[in-house]
């Protein structure tokens, strides 16, 4: 009865048992993944940003509008975007790495076969969507690792990560110029494509975080048992063994009852606690992983440090607020674990439906943040897209309209390192920047047309560099401001989504625009209005979150009084 007792007791201890996620070792490793994220990006932004100067070649050798050759740098842009949440649920499934690597030999195949296309359509096909989607499958898996290796530092490593998309830019500018003009626009994307492919190199380097086993620590156990101590270790128990560290003892000593005497038959040197090796394989075999998936950390997304979002913030619409002590320590969500019998396909669906929360569209903060996102991509991408064909028309050097491209990217990085020195003091307000660097860049960008000197050009790619650099930088930040940390990740999968979607039709719409006026005149006011309204559009969103909020917890408080008490009766029978 005793030991009937005992392996109750010890069997009930060992289903409570969970596995807890590692902390982010904030250091050591996470740096080379950090110099990794910053490789990727500076191959994935450096292509992207310089399409301005392909966009001239492609236009004389296809034959096309500039509407629809425009489409080139807009599918591109937009699938690398659109597809951040399929990218989250992939990872999920298959690891950052296995997806990362994936989508740098996509990139690679899609930019070195584009080179071959008959006409344009196919050079969509195969330069924007299958480039575009490799850039997506690279791109997300390399800013998440480094919110999984960095918490407490996880500004300054996020911010040195991003920065490649700014160096990128600079250097690839000048780069793409001269190799236009030494092997023309085919021979520049084969080795656009070769540079592309060392992005399979750096993603090596993202290795997964183990999860831990929360156990009781003992100094030595025997175990008696007449079928599992003689039990032969397969391979895949030897592995477990080495992979799962239960206990750090001496020695661990089985026996095996055999006519009414212990004998000794194996002591493993610092081995482990063979009990509880059914518990680690069926748990092995369930997960098929015990590596920390993306969406199980709801700050994965967030750029900044924990200690900087406030000691009280709003989780949701709900009013809700939760201290940082306890918000440091439940970042973890709950994700149901897969059936193992599940397909890859389900697993894939399941992940990408945990990524998006649609009752968010209920809530007026995340429309009028959202569609701010949406005008603002609207026109982001097309001062990159067009200012080298303009500097063209005012009788300026190629080198030169390169040369903006590479003021825009520097700036842009220099601009990132400083907002983000900035909104991590106490006193700084991140929506009040954000709406400012939008205005300020939409006004700028509006007056492009009288821009009659390559000077004020200068003047203007560090300005419209900077504005730029603080909407992005800011964007999860201002949504755990404005919705809480809770609704991060569900917040962040939808805005991309739209963004994607803005950068799909806003080169093309303006580009159409060129083609019908016969000049950039029409293209740069366009860009520059629809930016200047997604600032002017978040100016009271402070103001909106909080009516919403006390409005939702004036309809909570009415619900909980219209709620009809319990009879005693009723009490009775529940009790």
């Amino acid at each position: 009865m005793a030991n009937t007792k005992n392996e109750s007791v010890a069997n009930k201890d060992s289903s409570q048992r969970t596995d807890a996620p590692p902390a982010p070792p904030d250091g050591g490793w996470g740096w080379v993944v950090t110099f990794s994220s910053f490789m990727v990006s500076f191959l994935v932004d450096g292509v992207c940003f310089t399409f301005g100067l392909l966009f001239t070649e492609f236009l004389e050798y296809f034959g096309e509008s500039k509407g629809k050759t425009s489409l080139l740098g807009s599918v591109l842009n937009g699938a690398y975007l659109s597809l951040g949440p399929v990218v989250a649920a992939f990872c999920n499934r298959f690891g950052c790495r296995r997806v990362a690597i994936a989508g740098g030999i996509t990139a690679f195949l899609g930019f070195f076969l584009c080179s071959f296309s008959p006409n344009l359509d196919v050079m969509i096909f195969l330069y924007g969507f299958v480039g575009g989607a490799g850039f997506g499958f690279m791109y997300l898996p390399s800013i998440v690792m480094v919110g999984y290796y960095f918490e407490k530092k996880r500004a300054f490593a996020t911010g040195i990560a991003v920065c490649g998309s700014g160096i990128g830019g600079f250097v690839f500018a000048p780069l793409t110029a001269f190799l236009l003009e030494k092997f023309s626009w085919k021979g520049t994307l084969w080795i656009l494509s070769a540079l592309v492919l060392n992005g399979v190199v750096f993603v090596q380097a993202f290795r997964p975080l183990h999860k831990k086993e929360k156990t009781e620590s003992k100094c030595s156990k025997k175990i008696q048992s007449k079928d599992e101590a003689l039990k032969p270790f397969s391979a895949l128990d030897l592995e477990l063994c080495e992979k799962h560290p239960i206990y750090k003892c001496r020695s661990v000593e089985a026996m095996h009852a055999s006519n009414g005497k212990q004998d000794s038959v194996v002591r493993l040197a610092q081995s482990q606690d063979i009990s509880k090796l059914n518990d680690v394989r069926l748990r092995h075999e369930r997960n098929h992983s015990d590596t920390l998936k993306p969406l199980e950390r709801k700050d994965i997304f967030y750029s900044g440090s924990l200690k900087n979002i406030p000691h009280t913030v709003e989780t949701g619409t709900n009013g809700n607020r939760s201290s940082m002590h306890s918000l440091s320590r439940n970042m973890d969500v709950d994700v149901e674990s897969a059936d193992s019998e599940e397909n890859a396909c389900s697993k894939v669906a399941s992940s990408l439906a945990s990524s998006f929360d649609f009752s968010l569209l209920k809530s007026p903060t995340f429309i009028i943040y959202g569609l701010s996102c949406f005008l603002c991509m609207f026109g982001f991408f097309i001062p990159f897209n067009f200012l080298p064909d303009l500097a063209k028309d005012l009788k300026l050097e190629k080198t030169q309209g390169a040369l903006l491209i590479s003021i825009i990217g520097v700036s842009n990085t220099v601009a990132r390192l400083l907002v983000g020195f900035i909104t991590d003091r106490p006193w700084a307000n991140s929506l009040v920047i954000n709406n400012l660097a939008l205005m300020i860049g939409g006004v700028t960008t509006f007056a492009v047309p009288f821009y009659n000197s390559f000077a004020i050009l200068v003047i203007y790619s560090i300005v419209f560099g900077a504005s730029i650099a603080a909407f992005v930088s800011l964007r999860s930040i201002i949504m755990v401001e404005l919705m809480g940390i809770e609704k991060l990740t569900n917040a962040f999968g939808l805005v991309v989504l739209c963004q994607g979607l803005s950068s799909f039709i806003g080169s093309p719409i303006a580009g159409s625009l060129s083609d019908k006026t016969g000049t950039y005149n029409i293209t740069f006011y366009l860009a520059g209005v629809t930016m200047f309204m997604a600032g002017a559009l978040c100016v009271p969103l402070r103001r909106v979150a909080r009516w919403e909020g006390l409005q939702t917890t004036v309809i909570q408080a009415e619900i909980r009084e219209d709620e009809p008490e319990q009879s005693p009766m009723l009490n009775d029978k529940t009790q």
